[in-house]
């Protein structure tokens, strides 16, 4: 008994396993400190490139670090859904920053990938609110050949279902947007779910 009571107190008094290498450049990145998580992130893909959690923090860490990049995060992004193709999260986020540059650039390629990207990460995964919102965003306002007014009332609706306050803020910004095209219609359809879903019974 004493031995195994002696044991267990080695036990306690060893320091704590170390954490990964990972978990590290993770940590300085949730802590803003995007320098080192750089450095930490760039080590771990040169040894290893085929950790995909590295991949996809270093490029959340290029899109924060000074200067910005991304087209460098886009890459990264790319490496980690290649890696990952299940994560659905790596993917959204892939979808976003190629919508960001297909934006800056004017690009209907890359607006067009980047929607793709988004309507397989939604598919994958029907409660990220977050990118069926930017999808849902992206049909309302985004110009022919894009553009999908049916298609983001639908979202909405998928939206409301999983949570009918940021539903009725999402047909809300969707009436708006149908309202400034002048597409009556869609905008009257938005509104009155908006109202609906307002309403004390809704919530």
């Amino acid at each position: 008994m004493k031995a195994v009571l002696l044991c267990t107190g080695l036990l306690a008094a060893l320091p704590a396993a170390p954490a990964t290498p990972v978990g590290d450049a993770v940590e300085f990145y949730r802590q803003k400190r995007y320098g080192e998580a750089r450095s930490a992130l760039e080590r771990i893909v040169a040894s290893d490139p085929s950790n995909a959690a590295a991949c996809y923090y270093l490029a959340m860490t290029l899109q924060r670090v000074a200067p910005p990049s991304l087209d460098s995060a886009r890459a990264w992004l790319g490496k980690a859904v290649s890696l990952a193709p299940a994560n659905e999260g790596y993917l959204a986020e892939y979808a976003e920053v190629t919508l960001l540059m297909a934006d800056r650039d004017s690009s209907l390629g890359l607006a067009i990938e980047g929607r793709n990207a988004m309507a397989r990460a939604v598919a994958m995964n029907p409660s990220d609110l977050d990118a069926c919102e930017t999808l849902m965003l992206l049909c309302a306002r985004a110009p022919w050949p894009l553009a999908n007014p049916a298609r983001a009332l639908g979202l909405a609706a998928a939206i409301a279902g999983k949570d009918p306050r940021r539903g009725s803020a999402a047909y809300r910004a969707i009436a708006s947007i149908f309202e400034r095209q002048g597409r009556a219609e869609q905008a009257l359809s938005a509104r009155q779910a908006a109202e609906r879903l307002a309403q004390p019974a809704a919530r």
